[in-house]
């Protein structure tokens, strides 16, 4: 429900929606898609703009995705200033340039940019994520299972941030834990802080083994005070703007490349996929407690022209 992520989540399910259409003809589409969303008294405005190469004959209604996907996300109410059956949609889209697709239409899959991306594992956890990053993720993700339940007049809108001390390069105990989370204006914040910490907080933190000393202290949740003005009502978002939330949230380098709405010919997006699945088989097959895996590509070549591996000193 962050507008940021309206606009992550819009684009990916377009290049679902491509690559679904695309399949039955034996084909894989080409996407770049970009959004950005601002809501309003008007209801709101989205636009969608960027490059889809479809199959001869494939079409796809790209307002009628975005409305459901709004709809889907929990933006079904007309006082919360973006509403599913009201933003203006804005459809600016031209097929992939012929130039770039020259360049990647090859035997071998030639990358659709230059760049580098990195990817990183870490055996703090059982993803082999830095554990702080896997800590935030699991409390977005069990917020928006709250508020899909439909708990205590909870709202689509919300970001976790979370701190830990580290003693010789392992996470031993909680700093800080940052939650906020949008809500009605009739819910009080006291009520709000109790029922997260008790329903969402604690249980997440347990299933890492990290323990609250003072919760008092330690969670802060809505630094600001209430929070009933959310959405692109409040802010407005755009494609790819979060890409360390995306990614290992600062523990490992980003080479700048955001991962949503592309086709794996981007290869901001499969490199960074790529560096990431061998940096997390280093560190399960124990060779490394901690693999960091940079790679850096030119257009229209399938391999990379430079990897370099760091294991901070941690190989076996």
């Amino acid at each position: 429900g962050h507008p940021d992520k309206i606009c992550d989540i819009t684009a990916g399910t377009i290049h679902d929606e491509a690559l679904r259409a695309s399949l039955p003809h034996n084909m894989r589409p080409r996407v770049a898609m970009e959004v950005s969303v601002k809501g309003g008294s008007h209801g709101g405005t989205m636009m969608l703009f960027g490059e889809v190469t479809l199959p001869p004959g494939v079409t796809l209604n790209y307002e009628r995705i975005a409305r459901k996907t709004i709809e889907k996300i929990g933006y079904v109410d007309a006082k919360q200033g973006f509403h599913h059956n009201l933003p203006e949609l804005i459809v600016r889209i031209t097929e992939q340039s012929a130039n770039i697709s020259h360049g990647v239409s090859k035997k071998r899959t030639g990358a659709g940019d230059q760049g580098l991306m990195f990817g990183g594992a870490v055996d703090e956890t059982p993803e082999f994520m830095p554990m702080p990053i896997a800590i935030a993720q699991a409390l977005t993700t069990g917020y928006t299972d709250l508020y899909n339940d439909g708990q205590l007049h909870l709202r689509p809108d919300a970001k976790a941030q979370v701190a830990l001390i580290y003693e010789h390069g392992h996470p031993v105990s909680v700093h800080k834990v940052i939650l906020a989370a949008s809500h009605d204006p009739h819910v009080d914040v006291g009520t709000l802080r109790h029922y997260l910490i008790q329903k969402l907080i604690v249980p997440v933190l347990d299933r890492y083994k990290m323990k609250l000393t003072n919760p008092t202290k330690q969670i802060i949740i809505n630094g600001a005070g209430p929070w009933t003005i959310y959405g692109p009502l409040a802010d407005a978002g755009t494609t790819n703007r979060k890409i360390i939330v995306d990614s290992y949230g600062g523990a490992f380098p980003h080479g700048g490349g955001g991962f949503n709405g592309k086709d794996p010919t981007k290869v901001d997006l499969a490199g960074a996929v790529g560096a990431r699945y061998i940096a997390r088989g280093l560190v399960a097959e124990g060779f490394a407690h901690k693999a960091q895996v940079e790679v850096c590509y030119v257009i229209g070549k399938p391999d990379p022209i430079a990897v370099t591996i760091e294991t901070f000193g941690t190989a076996n």
